[in-house]
């Protein structure tokens, strides 16, 4: 237990409630009416931990309620450490302790004391988890090296023979599904470019929405350029705080661009986004079926847009989906209209001609489905489906709030709203359905992802875990980007106890786990895309470091079901193939 836990177990059961929330605790109350006595103070503050993390500091009440538990000699102690001379006078520690919590919270003096008094580090004041230089120069690499397979090859020779086709301002979509490598597959492209097509002159852009998209992705590109790059090149993070400060020169090599900091520097710092514009040779857009958004593909179409003067550039994205929805729509004609209308895919049956014999090649029929064509030869597991039902009487109200959803929308891409996505979280035989079914797993060690309704529900979930004494991670958006890292790591932590991992809307893409053996889908979904994206996590197959099963278990309520193997292949309609 940490020291400014030791400090919480003073407060009143009532107040470490407060903390945790109302409705929280009322929950956990029902899901054990006959023995309220399991919310202990040490597992309330457990689950307070769990729940709110180290940003329950930036709560004023919060610091109050502990400085209020420590000894006066340790009041005057920072008084005499942090305050003014004129504060300094004061010799009451209740008056002492109301003058502390009124001081800015943030990266200071007062705020770093207490911090060490309470046994916390200060890097719950850092914002990013990537504390190397912005820019980097990347050499020679003596880590373990893996070539391309046959199918990663043939998608890079295909990428560059569009382009160094000649074509001005050439545009593809690389479709590649989650798990075979599409990130290596393309830092080998793009080596290769540099290397005997831009000469190491120029700028590639790789533009990604999340920071461990980014990280992953430059990771990467420093391995494979350590073995097959020309000498030396310079490698920018573009992304969170780090920014490129000199403009004067081009700028060669390679900037990983967070999609945030991209569109803040086309609002707010026309001089880096000129230089962009002008230094830029190719654009590389991770995720791409976000592309379409109608900001996102401004700021694009800006960086491609060539004035007099300006050097040719091209434009590849890269999607396991390559489209926003799945109804025939504007938005998927406009998606693939913005990449030339190209699509770049894996076909079986040229692989086959180039791995057999041309006779054999003649008398074997391809697979055409290529996820199957992948779990036969292991690079992506089997899944496993389990459905898990519950039974339940939903409220006239709540069946109002479910019937709009089929009324207004018929079961088509529309996503459910926040209120029926509420509806289902709240259901009591719903949770503890899902509640029997991790307590299974854990007990059978097996690590499994779960994706949760909302932030309320995840939180629910990891609390009920935590009750029972499960230990598992919560990854949201609201946490600090440090903490979430921790979370994360842990669950990865082969050693580690934590084999649960909980999150809402981080994890659907960017988040790579050789250990997941389990797909745990509790939140209901019309859309193939983040249906597709969620059973991503766990596609991994034992010829890319994962397993060869993995486990789906899905809700009966998510009334649209999904085929992953026909998915795969649903946007091929708008593409040129």
């Amino acid at each position: 237990m940490l020291k400014y836990q030791t400090y919480m177990m003073k407060f009143t059961l009532p107040r470490l409630k407060y903390y945790l929330g109302d409705k929280m605790v009322e929950t956990l109350i029902e899901w054990s009416p006959n023995n309220e006595t399991l919310l202990t103070k040490s597992r309330l503050i457990s689950m307070i931990d769990s729940l709110r993390g180290k940003s329950i500091f930036k709560d004023r009440e919060f610091r109050k309620d502990l400085l209020l538990t420590m000894d006066p000699k340790e009041i005057l102690c920072i008084r005499d450490n942090c305050l003014s001379a004129k504060e300094k006078a004061e010799n009451d520690p209740i008056k002492l302790i109301d003058i502390i919590v009124k001081k800015t919270w943030g990266k200071n003096k007062t705020s770093c004391f207490l911090l060490n008094m309470w046994g916390i580090t200060e890097d719950i004041f850092t914002t990013e988890t990537v504390e190397t230089n912005d820019i980097s120069t990347i050499g020679m690499c003596s880590d373990h090296f893996y070539e391309l397979l046959d199918y990663q090859y043939y998608i890079k020779q295909r990428a560059l023979y569009n382009l160094n086709s000649g074509n001005l301002q050439e545009r593809l979509f690389i479709h590649m599904p989650t798990g075979t490598g599409k990130t290596k597959t393309s830092m080998h492209t793009i080596v290769n470019y540099m290397n005997f097509t831009l000469k190491k002159q120029g700028l590639v852009i790789w533009i990604a929405h999340t920071n461990e998209l980014l990280q992953q992705a430059y990771d990467t590109f420093v391995n494979v350029w350590g073995h097959l790059g020309d000498g030396e090149c310079t490698a920018y993070k573009l992304w969170g705080n780090n920014d490129i400060d000199d403009l004067s020169n081009q700028l060669n090599g390679i900037a990983f661009c967070g999609l945030a900091k991209l569109m803040s520097v086309y609002d707010s710092n026309p001089a880096l986004m000129e230089r962009l514009k002008r230094d830029c040779r190719l654009i590389v857009f991770d995720e791409a079926h976000k592309a379409g958004a109608t900001k996102t593909r401004t700021v694009v179409e800006s960086l491609m847009r060539m004035p007099a003067g300006y050097e040719n550039r091209a434009l590849i994205g890269l999607s396991a989906t390559p489209g926003r929805t799945t109804e025939a729509s504007y938005d998927n004609s406009h998606l693939s209209h913005m990449f030339g209308n190209k699509l770049i895919h894996i076909d079986s049956d040229i692989l086959n001609q180039i791995n057999m014999g041309r006779l054999q090649a003649l008398n074997t029929v391809a697979e055409e489905n290529i996820i199957r064509y992948f779990q036969e030869r292991r690079i992506l597991s089997k899944i496993t489906a389990e459905k898990l039902e519950y039974q339940t009487e939903f409220s006239s109200n709540e069946l109002a709030i479910l019937s709009q959803q089929l009324e207004d929308y018929g079961f088509e891409e529309k996503e459910f709203s926040d209120k029926q996505l509420q509806v289902f979280a709240e259901n009591k035989d719903r949770n503890k359905a899902i509640m029997e079914k991790l307590r299974t797993l854990y007990n059978e060690k097996v690590p499994t992802i779960v994706f949760a309704c909302s932030v309320p529900h995840a939180k629910m979930l990891s609390a009920m875990l935590t009750l029972e004494g499960i230990d598992n991670s919560l990854v949201i958006s609201e946490m600090n980007p440090v903490e979430r890292k921790k979370a994360i790591d842990a669950f990865k932590d082969n050693t580690n106890s934590t084999n649960i991992i909980i999150n809402y809307e981080v994890l659907t893409t960017g988040f790579d786990s050789k250990n997941i053996r389990c797909v745990f889908i509790a939140r209901p979904t019309h859309s193939v895309v983040l249906y597709s994206q969620m059973l991503g996590r766990g596609l991994r197959g034992p010829m890319m470091g994962g397993n060869e099963e993995c486990l789906l278990v899905d809700i009966e309520d998510n009334l649209q079901a999904f085929d992953n193997e026909s998915a795969f292949s649903h946007f091929n309609d708008y593409w040129r193939v």
